[in-house]
């Protein structure tokens, strides 16, 4: 028997080796990708609520000027209706 048959070989190790540091890396590319895809996630879920909130405010922002303007038709309509009344009396006394 020839001392070279029952020798292992020097490449498979270095091999092995090749393969695990491969393997290592895609996995290391793997978690940096779900690491950026949730840190997107996450920072798409903090704009929803500040959209929330912007929309309640807008929101509010429309409520008083309509507030405002039923308002200002509420006393244009009794200044009216006073001016009518003083005319009315004015009329009446002639």
């Amino acid at each position: 028997m020839s001392p070279w048959i029952d020798r292992p070989t020097q490449h498979e190790p270095a091999r092995q080796l090749d393969s695990a540091v491969a393997a290592h890396e895609r996995r290391a590319r793997l978690i940096a990708q779900l690491r950026e895809q949730a840190i997107a996630a996450a920072i798409n879920d903090l704009s929803a609520p500040q959209n929330a909130i912007k929309a309640g405010i807008t929101k509010h922002a429309r409520w008083q000027k309509a507030d405002r303007l039923i308002a200002t038709a509420i006393l244009k309509m009794i200044a009216a209706a006073i001016l009518i009344a003083v005319l009315g009396c004015i009329l009446l006394a002639l």
